[in-house]
């Protein structure tokens, strides 16, 4: 048979057995039900608001009975999801319809319109007179009280409500239980307690930190908290309990107090993220940005101080809005550069920001306003306040690292130098000497190899004029060509000098040299050599030379005949009146001559640095007046010298010896006079006592091939008997007492020749 056809003995049903204890708690919990569902439905329901309207103009301040006459007109108007936002300065009445249900017992419930930063509440039940209720005065900014809903009959009651705030009003009212509104006020201490506790202990911590590392973001930070604890104690109406201001003009200056703060509290958010992110050295763009926002905020101040709380409502929104900008930029432009501190920065600044703007926009009426949403920003700014302690903490704890790490790096940079110094000390012991020989300025070194210079110091390149010899061939410099060729002359016998002339621009320069060849096997490997210029010595030799046989021949053999004709003058008899004037005048020729001779070799001295000056004070105007005595056989053919002061004559003393500064103003006067002729007067003109100065202004011009080298010696042109010396010494004599001479030639058909000489308060 098919298992499935199968017949089975059919068992016995199985009993599942419950606990008693199980089935009495069970038993319970139905009665319980039965029991709770009993009493809510003997419990009534609590009022609701049915609509919600506002009086649509106008807006003025009117009793009751004016706005119930405005209803009747149909003035009020229903709101768009239960909120209104309104300006803060206007008067309105809102009307609210509420059910209430059968068996409400009077302050059971009470109405929270969910907003409590108004200036005034006035409750009106036109059905309940005694009802009506005014919180609590009309200068008040922070009303956190609710209505309490009195007794109301079953069916509809109408509730109106006059209010004023201030900035902007958002109203969502509910209706809650006397309980619930009873634990709002209560929460109320406990909340602002706990955010002022919290900032108060930031504050001390932060000022404790200050005093210990005097680091200036923690004072700017302490400064932050302080006004901070300021601007929420106003915005909270703390300060408004604790300061009561009965009257406008009260209410007046504490609202323009607290907008100046505000706007000091702005400003110091610009200081401290400067100084906190580091800007002003690390990201100069972004620094001048940021003072760019505490420029403004400091002008907002000045505009709340001048204008008072009138200019709140449009300056401080936006100046708010322009800081969270600028700051926000700030904390992300340091967060990208890769400064580390920036990260708690910015994630503490960004929920601050965040709060402030669910605050702002509970403000506007864009979100609806709860408890939730009213106090965000303080729970944003007790946040950012423990964030940025932290984060200035840490930004403490990286710039000790880094310091740490520099101070460490400088000690093995320390190290490395001492190290490095000695090895230094000892190659520049090495190379001392070899530096001097090859940067002497008086001896010219070179090394030439196959004709081309591979050597050259600059004293050579000067004395071959040149300004650079290195690279160049002989070829290149031909002047190089008769020295070389005595070099190599002479490099076979290391001991052999030579002395050869070389040309420099028409004038011949005198050079002595000794070569040695490198290899005397293998002259193809070059030839060093040391190179003097001995021009200079030899024309000081030579001058020497030419002023003894001067004194010698031309003028001491004349002078001692004059001499000896004086005296024998003297001798023979008695003279004359005219007889003594000639007398007079001869001693005079020969004291003159005597004077030139004495000035030739003081010349030879300033030129070979052998003369020791005395200078002493003398009168300017004295050595003029000598000096024209002496140019009187000049001074005749038509030929004038005119001599202008541009101050008193006896304020001009100038420092030098008598003899010299009269022969620098002789000759420079008598070359005037020369090149003048009679094509006009010689215009001496003496100016500032302090610094004298003398311009000496004649007709004629420079030749011109002798322009640039006018002060040169043994440079003349034009004159038969001319030396040269007379231009050439006045600079000489000038410049040893501390003065110069130069000359201007580019006024055509004149000649300007200044001189400058020192005042004895110089000395």
């Amino acid at each position: 048979m098919p298992a499935g056809l199968t017949a089975r003995t059919p068992r016995p049903a199985r009993r599942v057995l419950v606990p008693a204890a199980t089935r009495a708690l069970v038993a319970a919990f139905f009665f319980l039900c039965l029991v709770l569902s009993g009493a809510a439905a003997q419990t009534p329901l609590p009022p609701a608001i049915t609509t919600l309207a506002v009086l649509d103009g106008p807006e003025a301040d009117v009793d009751l009975a004016a706005a119930l006459a405005l209803e009747r007109e149909g003035r009020f108007r229903p709101l768009p999801q239960g909120r209104y936002a309104a300006p803060g300065n206007t008067v309105f009445w809102l009307r609210l319809s509420l059910t209430a249900p059968q068996g409400i017992e009077a302050n059971a419930y009470a109405v929270d319109l969910n907003w409590p930063y108004f200036r005034l509440q006035q409750w009106f039940l036109p059905e309940r007179p005694g009802a009506d209720r005014l919180l609590p005065g009309e200068w008040n900014l922070y009303l956190p009280d609710t209505y309490a809903l009195p007794a109301l009959p079953p069916g509809t009651a109408t509730l109106y409500v006059r209010l004023a705030g201030y900035g902007a009003v958002n109203v969502n009212p509910a209706v809650l239980t006397a309980a619930q509104a009873q634990k709002l006020l209560a929460a109320r201490p406990w909340t602002l307690g706990l955010f002022f506790g919290l900032m108060g202990a930031m504050l001390v911590y932060n000022l404790f930190l200050y005093f210990s590392l005097r680091d200036p973001s923690y004072a700017l930070y302490v400064t932050n908290t302080a006004l901070l604890i300021v601007y929420y104690a106003c915005s909270s109406g703390l300060a408004a309990e604790l300061i009561p201001a009965p009257t406008g003009e009260d209410h007046a200056f504490f609202l323009n107090c607290f907008e100046i703060s505000s706007s000091l509290l702005f400003a110091n958010m610009g200081l401290f993220t400067r100084s906190f992110l580091l800007t002003r050295t690390e990201s100069p763009r972004l620094d001048r940005l940021l003072v760019l926002q505490i420029g403004l905020a400091l002008a907002a101040t000045v505009a709340f101080a001048a204008t008072g709380p009138e200019a709140s409502e449009f300056i401080g929104p936006p100046m708010g809005l322009v800081t969270s900008t600028i700051l926000s930029i700030a904390a992300v432009t340091r967060l990208v550069q890769g400064f580390r501190p920036a990260v708690p920065f910015a994630v503490g600044w960004g929920f601050f920001v965040a709060c402030g703007a669910l605050h702002s926009l509970t403000w506007l009426g864009v979100v609806a306003a709860t408890p939730a949403s009213i106090h965000a920003i303080l729970a944003s700014t007790a946040a950012e306040a423990l964030i940025m302690s932290l984060a200035l903490a840490y930004r403490v704890k990286l710039l000790r690292e880094q310091a740490a790490s520099a101070e460490a790096q400088r000690r093995r940079l320390a190290e490395e130098k001492a190290r490095s110094e000695s090895a230094r000390d000892d190659l520049a012991r090495e190379n001392a000497l070899l530096s001097m020989i090859l940067d002497d300025r008086r001896f010219g070194i070179g090394m030439v190899r196959g004709q081309r210079f591979c050597f050259a110091n600059r004293c050579l390149a000067l004395q071959l004029g040149r300004a650079d010899l290195n690279g160049l061939t002989l070829a290149d410099v031909p002047q190089a060509r008769p020295l070389m060729d005595g070099i190599a002359r002479a490099a076979t016998n290391h001991d052999a000098e030579i002395e050869t002339v070389v040309d420099d621009d028409g004038r011949g320069r005198a050079l002595r040299a000794v070569g040695r060849r490198l290899d005397p096997d293998h002259p193809e490997r070059g030839v060093v050599f040391l190179v003097e210029d001995v021009s200079e010595a030899k024309r000081l030799e030579q001058l020497k030379n030419d002023i003894n046989q001067v004194m010698r021949h031309d003028l001491k053999s004349p002078l001692a005949t004059v001499a000896s004709a004086l005296e024998a003058l003297e001798l023979a008899g008695p003279l004359n009146v005219r007889q003594r004037e000639l007398t007079a005048m001869l001693e005079r020729a020969v004291a003159a001559m005597t004077a030139r001779i004495n000035l030739s070799l003081h010349l030879y001295r300033l030129e070979s640095g052998s003369l020791g000056l005395i200078p002493r004070p003398l009168p300017l105007a004295a050595l003029l007046a000598e000096a024209r005595e002496e140019l009187a056989p000049y001074l005749t053919g038509g030929r004038e010298l005119r001599v202008v002061y541009e101050a008193a004559a006896e304020g001009f003393d100038v420092l030098g010896e008598r003899a010299m500064v009269t022969a620098l103003l002789v000759n420079l006067l008598k070359n005037a006079l020369e090149a003048a002729g009679e094509a006009g007067p010689v215009l001496v003109t003496v100016a500032d006592p302090p610094s004298p100065r003398l311009v000496i202004d004649n007709p004629g011009e420079v030749p011109p091939p002798i322009r640039a080298r006018l002060f040169e010696k043994h440079v003349t042109a034009g004159k038969a008997r001319g030396t040269g010396l007379g231009a050439y010494s006045a600079r000489l004599i000038a410049r040893a007492f501390g003065g110069d001479v130069v000359a201007d030639t580019t006024v055509p058909g004149r000649t300007v020749v200044t001189v400058t000489l020192r005042a004895p308060q110089d000395a």
